[in-house]
């Protein structure tokens, strides 16, 4: 009976997942580029090869998130490139319809979280922005490494976590971290040692404002304390980093979205895309 039951409950994942591959690997559309990116990591940790050390970005062998998420790919890595990226479009999609259904409410806005900026982004470039901020569905032990994973979309919940979880939080925090350790060597080093050039790209939603958006993350998260409030937490984490894509934003817009009436979202949505374009349009 457990068997069967299971089976139900994963069906409609993996028939949602098999389309969406299918989608991306028939339909003749570029993209799937930052999934290249996580997929030759994920090799790399199953065939032993150094994680880190690349001097080029925007290559396979570039990465720069902690080593488990890259383990976490090692399964879907195995699919021919454009196959992976639409499995990891059909989890995405999941994980904004559990992030909806969690904190905002109705089919519209449903549809303007999918058709955002941010989740577009998401889908084209095969990112993985939703799925870390999924992890706010997690237990709150879970935070602190849900933060770490990319901090641009989550930091904020590090702070999170409540008082009687802190050390659940803590012990689990490093045994994780301690085994990564283990097992691929001091990684933080030599993620460090990598070339950044990421923030210093036009895409850095924060070039030329860094650090001014950060007083807007501290006011966040300390609404979030006072409040006890974690879309708050999660909404904050962008404007706490140097560097933040469009699709770093899916954490503010879905809060945005749990606050706002209908039209409100509507019209915010409306003047995003605008502007999506309008920047398109003058090449900046």
């Amino acid at each position: 009976m457990q068997r069967s039951q299971f089976l139900r409950s994963i069906a409609p994942v993996l028939l949602i997942c098999l389309v969406f591959g299918a989608v991306f690997a028939l339909l003749p559309m570029p993209g799937g580029d930052d999934w290249g990116m996580y997929q030759g990591a994920a090799q790399r940790i199953a065939t032993g090869i150094a994680l880190y050390g690349s001097p080029v970005m925007e290559t396979r062998d570039y990465y720069s998130n902690p080593p488990w998420l890259a383990a976490l790919f090692i399964p879907l890595s195995y699919l021919p490139l454009r196959w992976g990226w639409g499995v990891l479009a059909g989890l995405t999609l999941l994980a904004a319809t559990g992030l909806i259904h969690r904190y905002a409410s109705g089919k519209l806005k449903l549809v303007l979280f999918l058709l955002s900026p941010p989740v577009i982004y998401t889908l084209i470039h095969g990112q993985v922005d939703v799925l870390i901020l999924a992890g706010a569905l997690l237990p709150a032990q879970w935070w602190p490494l849900v933060a770490l994973t990319k901090p641009q979309v989550a930091l904020g919940l590090a702070l999170g976590v409540p008082r009687r979880q802190w050390l659940h939080a803590a012990i689990l925090f490093s045994v994780v971290v301690l085994a990564s350790l283990l097992l691929f060597g001091p990684w933080p080093l030599e993620l460090l040692a990598q070339p950044r050039p990421f923030q210093f790209m036009t895409h850095n939603l924060w070039l030329g404002l860094w650090p001014f958006q950060v007083p807007l993350g501290i006011a966040l998260l300390a609404m979030g304390l006072e409040r006890k409030d974690t879309r708050f937490f999660f909404s904050a984490s962008p404007f706490l980093f140097p560097y933040a894509a469009i699709s770093s934003l899916a954490g503010p817009w879905l809060a945005g979205l749990s606050f706002l009436k209908d039209w409100q979202a509507v019209l915010v949505f409306v003047s995003w895309w605008a502007a999506v374009i309008y920047r398109a349009l003058v090449g900046a």
